[in-house]
């Protein structure tokens, strides 16, 4: 989802070229009823979700990885929720964390009509601590939470990773002004947490130009 609530649902600076874009979302079939309704209630009430090529993408990289056990950090109304419950094994599940109650009863509602209620597991809850109390392994993670608080997510997401697990994060461009020279705090944050992810001796990854920027990492 954008970094920020004040950024709508494709709402962003353009990473790529308009073209690009555009030949993009040419390419993209039409949305099912459930989550065309869910990107309609996004666009209206400017709630920050992933965009279709981010969402693409952490379905096809859950149905790479044969995910069975998945994480996600911000559920909001639940679009990537589903994308990634649909890339699951058929007896997988994602555990989900949000902390506004109303974005997460939408959420509860939407991934029951799209008939993915019995993969998922949605905590009204901060990340933070929820992940503290999670047990078991994990082999997919999804981190679209506060922008700031990154780097604790990812200390609690790691050691709940397993070998081979896939590590996937949103917004890592901030609409391009990571790459320019911006002295805001919450630049300077992100560029910090890119440097030390794909630095990570525990890592191997890339940063891709999809949506606002998605960091992909495998955990050795």
């Amino acid at each position: 989802m954008p970094y920020g609530d004040d950024h709508s649902y494709r709402e962003q600076a353009v990473i790529l070229t308009e073209p690009v874009s555009e030949y993009i979302d040419q390419l993209r079939s039409a949305p099912d009823r459930v989550l065309a309704a869910m990107e309609a209630q996004a666009r209206t009430d400017r709630i920050p979700v992933v965009v279709p090529a981010t969402g693409r993408l952490l379905q096809v990289l859950a149905l790479a990885r044969g995910a069975r056990r998945a994480l996600e950090v911000g559920t909001a109304i639940g679009v990537s929720t589903l994308y990634i419950a649909r890339g699951l094994a058929q007896d997988g599940q994602i555990v989900s964390f949000e902390i506004d109650p109303a974005r997460h009863a939408a959420a509860v509602d939407y991934l029951d009509r799209a008939g993915v209620s019995d993969r998922v597991s949605l905590r009204l809850q901060d990340a933070r601590q929820g992940l503290a109390e999670l047990e078991g392994r994990f082999d997919f993670a999804f981190l679209d939470g506060v922008k700031l608080q990154y780097g604790d997510y990812f200390d609690a997401v790691l050691p709940l990773l397993d070998s081979g697990a896939v590590l996937v994060v949103d917004n890592v461009l901030m609409d391009g002004r990571v790459a320019i020279d911006d002295a805001a705090e919450r630049i300077s944050v992100a560029r910090a947490f890119n440097q030390r992810l794909l630095g990570h001796p525990e890592l191997t990854g890339t940063l891709t130009p999809v949506g606002d920027g998605v960091l992909v990492a495998v955990k050795r």
